[in-house]
């Protein structure tokens, strides 16, 4: 009988090589299209290499994976530092850094230090307040947080209950969070890293309010790390997921900060207590902003890596017989696998690209925000808070869909694929529940299309809505029609105009019947969440469409992406078929062709899939899934997991001494 061990062979997995060996486009070129370009991903794979050179980043996977509580956060934080040294003594430059999250996929207990705080300074303070406060959380000579969300108090940011209130006297701002619920709850690193965070409160002067501006305050001591005078902060606990991170709770009992102490880019108070502002209070939200589009990156990430873990197990596990006279066939094989994990490659593709296209319009209009030019303001707010909550919701939801597609395997953490879940169900709530991001999403919306209907012409993301339904003809006028893409982008662009119309005519009526406005709009705040959805989902189709049009590359690359983003497309009308037909954007003959290309197109993808997800180029250690792993030796890896787990260290647990022996003792001695 041969021993059975738990070491991993060196070749690849022979079902895994067949797959990449078949692939009809060139993975390396699409992976420099997804990275940009040969030189980007060169120094990532250089950076990759400084990184995981260091056996630290192994061991980490094995705390992370079987570690408490206490030594995962310990850990993530000697991960934080390590990568703060490396970043000063390499000079990384800011585009470098964010390549080094986006390996260690943001796995950081110090993150918000270089997500929120920093960018929060650049964006909010004075030159004079950056070469003080920028320059110090530059050289980690202060750590700090973005203190925002309340107990109480989350998206709704006029019900903020802390306050900060002008002492002309001593010129300083008195801190307070005079309610169990103005206590700040959930930032990031708060708990018991920083010993500095920006909190936003409102401005009291005279007993007048002003509104919500953002107050550095010192949390610690910077000596001995303990906690100030007035000040009650600590980890809210363990949650879910991201427990690397000490999101953490605090209180403000009077705490005195200096009058320099508010950030006053855009809004100042006078040593003798005047307000002046500088521009629209929502100049102060910009932060907010960076981070809804840095999510819709994240979701990319985290579908992207779902889709690599479910395709590459899916292409070496074997199951079941479709021909009792053959093998048993991958499972990868079988169409309703390709149905679960095809759908979150395609979206992978459609998410970079989204993500793409909103990042270059946030750095553009944040260019014209430092210039003093706020009219893109609105806008950006608008499509950031709905493909935020688009590209998370989908996200998470897909990849719990390929979790369940691993079978039992795929519940174990050394999957990796339950962790991603974890990882990223929060994206539905921070920065923005994600109901309450619609809803803001769908009121812009109204006022643009009353803007249309009054004759006013628009641009950006709502222009559609200046469009004359009475023109539209659904473009599908035979099954070749199908996969147009530019006829797919324009279903899915009148179905959001007729979503939209419908809700606003009937706000329009309720409010002509007598209903005040709040009333109507609530009386319709669901089908206000389609239209925001629906619309989103046009944006995405759109940038995924435009995006790859757009592309120089060779005609197999190109026609691969065409294939997915078709599948992406017809995918969705097929999914939310009912809203397609409601709108009239199909009809049924349509519908029946777009569902048949469907699931042709499982079969076009499946050739390539893998090749697809290895243009991701995930190493090993980022992706940290025994069934995703490059070498396709999905069986030995999950055995070799077990070495790491505290439970097998030793032959006999404590507990059996401890209970299990004594009560089998006892049940020996007890007469039947």
């Amino acid at each position: 009988m041969s021993e059975i061990t738990s070491s991993i062979p060196l070749q690849i997995n022979p079902d895994l090589q067949e797959e990449r060996d078949k692939a009809s486009f060139n993975v390396t070129e699409l992976t420099h299209i997804i990275y940009g370009g040969i030189e980007k991903t060169k120094k990532r794979k250089r950076l990759e290499k400084l990184l995981f050179s260091d056996p630290f980043f192994q061991e980490y996977q094995n705390v992370r994976a079987f570690g408490s509580r206490s030594e995962y956060y310990a850990a993530s934080v000697k991960k934080s530092t390590k990568i703060f040294k490396l970043r000063r003594q390499h000079k990384w430059t800011d585009e470098e850094y964010e390549t080094v999250l986006d390996i260690c996929h943001d796995d950081l207990a110090l993150t918000l230090h270089h997500t929120m705080f920093i960018p929060a300074l650049e964006r909010l303070a004075t030159e004079d307040q950056k070469s003080k406060w920028l320059t110090l959380a530059k050289q980690y000579k202060i750590i700090g947080t973005y203190a925002q969300t309340e107990l109480g108090h989350g998206t709704y940011l006029q019900g903020l209950e802390t306050t900060a209130t002008y002492d002309p006297q001593t010129r300083e701002f008195v801190m307070n969070t005079p309610t169990l619920s103005a206590m700040k709850w959930w930032p990031g690193s708060l708990g018991k890293s920083s010993n500095h965070a920006l909190v936003l409160a409102t401005l009291i002067i005279s007993g007048k309010k002003y509104g919500m501006h953002p107050f550095l305050v010192q949390l610690r001591s910077m000596d001995d790390h303990k906690v100030l005078p007035g000040v009650r902060v600590g980890d809210i606990g363990a949650k879910m997921g991201g427990n690397s991170v000490d999101n953490g709770y605090l209180i403000l009992d009077n705490v005195r900060i200096p009058r320099n102490n508010m950030l006053m880019k855009n809004a100042q108070v006078s040593p003798d207590g005047k307000f002046v502002t500088r521009g629209p209070s929502k100049a102060n939200y910009a932060t907010m902003m960076l981070i809804r589009v840095q999510i819709c990156t994240m979701a990319y990430q985290v579908v992207s890596s779902g889709a690599t873990i479910g395709i590459r197990y899916s292409a070496v596990r074997r199951q079941s017989k479709l021909d009792p006279q053959d093998r048993e066939p991958k499972i990868l094989e079988y169409q309703t696998q390709q149905y679960k994990i095809f759908p979150g490659l395609a979206m992978s593709y459609a998410f970079l690209f989204a993500s793409r296209s909103l990042t270059r319009k946030y750095e553009e209009a944040f260019a014209e925000i430092q210039r003093g030019d706020f009219k893109s303001l609105p806008e950006l707010h608008c499509l950031s808070s709905g493909l935020k909550s688009f590209c998370s919701e989908h996200s998470v939801r897909q990849v719990e869909i390929i979790r369940q597609s691993c079978g039992g395997h795929g519940y174990l953490n050394a999957a990796g694929l339950g962790m991603l879940v974890n990882a990223a169900a929060p994206m539905i709530t921070v920065e923005g529940e994600n109901t309450v991001m619609y809803l803001q999403l769908a009121r812009y919306i109204l006022k643009r299309f009353a803007g249309a209907m009054s004759g006013q012409q628009l641009d950006g993301s709502t222009s559609y809505l200046s469009m004359d339904p009475a023109t539209y003809v659904c473009p599908v006028m035979s099954e070749t029609d199908c996969r147009n893409l530019t006829a797919l982008c324009d279903i899915y662009r009148y179905r959001s105009y007729m979503t939209v119309c419908r809700v606003a005519r009937q706000v329009q009526h309720d409010m002509e019947s007598d209903m005040p406005q709040h009333v109507a709009i609530n009386k319709n705040l669901v089908d206000l969440v389609r239209a925001a959805k629906a619309h989103s989902y046009y944006i995405v189709v759109k940038d995924f469409v435009e995006g790859v049009d757009a592309l120089v590359a060779s005609a197999p690359v190109i026609k691969v992406l065409r294939t997915l983003c078709c599948f992406y497309a017809a995918h969705g009308i097929a999914e939310y078929s009912g809203d397609f037909l409601e709108s009239e954007a199909v009809g049924l003959h349509q519908l029946k062709w777009i569902k048949n290309l469907q699931v042709s197109l499982l079969g076009e993808i499946r050739p390539d899939a893998v090749a697809l997800v290895d243009a991701f180029d995930y190493h090993d250690i980022t992706l940290s899934s025994a069934l995703g792993c490059y070498d396709g030796n999905a069986y030995e890896r999950l055995f070799k997991s077990t070495e790491n787990d505290p439970m097998n260290k030793e032959e006999v647990h404590p507990s059996y001494y401890q209970y299990l022996k004594p009560f089998m003792e006892e049940m020996n001695k007890s007469k039947l």
